[in-house]
């Protein structure tokens, strides 16, 4: 194989509920992820040497990537690695998993390249994030510990998720430290909230929640108001997409989705839809 090409799809939070503060200072979490198609497109090649480039950059050290250190964790020093291209469209820092997403795909692009890394792809993909090893085998899934509890779902959702990024990098670790978490409650059942969802929409407000939103809305207001703008866009259910600073709203049509478009003129608009695993190699 001379070349290999990969999608690395984002994904949004339907639902983030922050169960508790573990001795560890992580957080349990309780959420359903959902991959959609906006996505960043990885090309490798085998080499002799590990080298990666990204466009536009995302850090000022290509070795601070994490695509450079998937392939790392795998490749080490050896002779088994190889030469990456990312090209990058899914917005940095925007909630919606684009690092993650570009790890995992480079992961399995290992994998293929190079057969006996398939039995690393696993601890390799926990060991470099907690939303990592969801984009292993992307689709619905429910998410829980600390991202590391994963659940796929097989379920088909008809709708067209309008994502609104408003330019801001919101930072998770400090998002997650100001949360102010002492006590511990129950996750709610977003499984059946879900297969509920999928013919009535009207009770997913009541079902699903990003408690996030609290901490980020505070700081920056205008994440809300996108929101509330969502809503009178025609959205049945609008949200944050985990720590933002992308909020999405949720259509049953495209047509009303690009309508909906029109309200945000200023601001970097993408319609998508959800998708799964075979979505990634091209």
């Amino acid at each position: 194989m001379k070349q290999l090409r990969l999608r690395a799809c984002a994904k949004i939070n339907l639902g983030l509920e922050i169960l508790r503060k573990r001795a560890d200072g992580y957080h349990d979490l309780n959420s359903i992820f959902i991959a959609i198609d906006l996505h960043d497109t990885i090309t490798m090649e085998r080499s002799t040497s590990l080298s990666v480039e990204c466009e536009p950059q995302v850090t000022d050290d290509a070795r601070d990537n994490l695509v450079f250190r998937a392939a790392h964790v795998l490749a080490g020093a050896s002779e088994q690695a190889a030469k990456i291209r990312v090209a990058k469209h899914i917005p940095s820092g925007g909630g919606l998993g684009g690092g993650s997403s570009d790890a995992a795909a480079t992961l399995l692009g290992m994998s293929i390249l190079y057969p006996e890394y398939g039995p690393l792809l696993t601890p390799s993909a926990k060991s470099l994030g907690s939303d990592v090893p969801f984009f292993l085998n992307p689709g619905v899934a429910l998410v829980q510990g600390t991202g590391d509890v994963i659940t796929s779902l097989d379920i088909t959702l008809p709708w067209f998720v309008l994502l609104v990024f408003p330019g801001l990098h919101v930072s998770t670790a400090a998002t997650y430290s100001t949360l102010g978490i002492t006590g511990e409650q129950q996750p709610s059942n977003l499984i059946t909230s879900l297969a509920q969802a999928v013919d009535n929409q009207q009770n997913m407000k009541d079902n699903f929640r990003n408690d996030l939103e609290r901490v980020v809305f505070g700081l920056h207001p205008e994440l809300r108001n996108i929101k509330e703008s969502l809503y009178q866009e025609g959205a049945f259910y609008a949200s944050m997409s985990g720590s933002g600073s992308t909020v999405y709203g949720l259509y049953t049509s495209v047509e009303n989705a690009e309508q909906a478009r029109t309200a945000f003129p200023s601001q970097p608009t993408y319609i998508c839809r959800p998708v799964d695993s075979s979505f990634l190699l091209l």
